[in-house]
């Protein structure tokens, strides 16, 4: 079995470009991971491992992974390096995408989807994603302004559910023109439908930028604006639990 101990070895230089750019990320087709659930998460959905970076005390713990494909040792140092984690658990990879072309002729016309407009925290993006798919939606719906799924924030935030939920990246507004869903911007105003009084199936549902929400540019571009009422003070929901409401009255309107 290879063993790097070297924190200048071309494959570990390569690892750290993939894991820092989202333009390598791009041009490579290659994104990393870290961590056991995440690695088994990729390898159940059928993702190319290209190859894992395994620490010796972590595959004291985990024999097993030996068979892995391209499984490689690493020193302690090298670890330092190109962890991200501040918890790290020993196991690293470098994976290729999924080959999943973004075919809006295969959005369900009666489904339920989830819109994120120029969302910027990797978080929020990665907990919808996971959201999304224990709530058993149709898909979710990106903006070209989002961030990278494939950060490894982004990652770590879905748990695995990207590699299972369909996910679409569009020009936001000219899709929401155009497509046969009926669209609903979520916003904070007292002319807006409550979200507990909606119909979603054959639906999507938008979420503006987190520190902006939607401009009123943006939601006249929808069918119609919903709310989710509020007892309290606070004058806003986070993004992600915004979303995640609007994708439980959705399931819950599946019912």
């Amino acid at each position: 079995m290879e063993k790097i101990e070297s924190r200048d070895n071309a494959k570990i230089k390569e690892y750290v470009k993939i894991a820092s750019s989202r333009k390598r990320r791009e041009e490579s087709g290659k994104f990393v991971l870290e961590g056991l659930k995440l690695l088994e998460e990729a390898e159940r959905s059928g993702v190319p491992i290209e190859r894992v970076f395994v620490t010796e005390s972590c595959l004291a713990a985990r024999p097993e992974l030996a068979g892995k494909p391209g499984i490689t040792l690493i020193s302690e140092a090298v670890e330092g390096k190109i962890s991200q984690s501040a918890s790290p658990q020993g196991v690293y990879a470098l994976c290729k995408k999924l080959d999943k072309p973004e075919n809006l002729g295969k959005i369900d016309s009666n489904g339920s989807y989830i819109a994120l407009w120029d969302l910027q925290d990797p978080g929020n993006v990665g907990t919808v994603i996971r959201c999304a798919d224990a709530m058993g939606l149709s898909g979710v719906i990106l903006s070209e302004n989002c961030c990278d799924l494939y950060s490894l924030k982004t990652l770590r935030a879905a748990m695995g559910s990207l590699f299972r939920v369909p996910v679409f990246t569009v020009e936001m507004e000219q899709f929401l023109l155009g497509t046969p869903l009926t669209s609903y911007a979520a916003v904070v105003t007292p002319d807006a439908l409550p979200a507990t009084q909606v119909p979603y199936r054959g639906a999507v549902a938008v979420i503006g930028n987190e520190g902006r929400g939607l401009s009123p540019e943006q939601a006249a571009a929808c069918s119609a604006k919903i709310t989710i009422p509020m007892r309290g003070n606070a004058e806003s929901l986070n993004a992600a639990m915004a979303a995640a409401i609007l994708m439980w009255e959705m399931a819950r309107a599946a019912l």
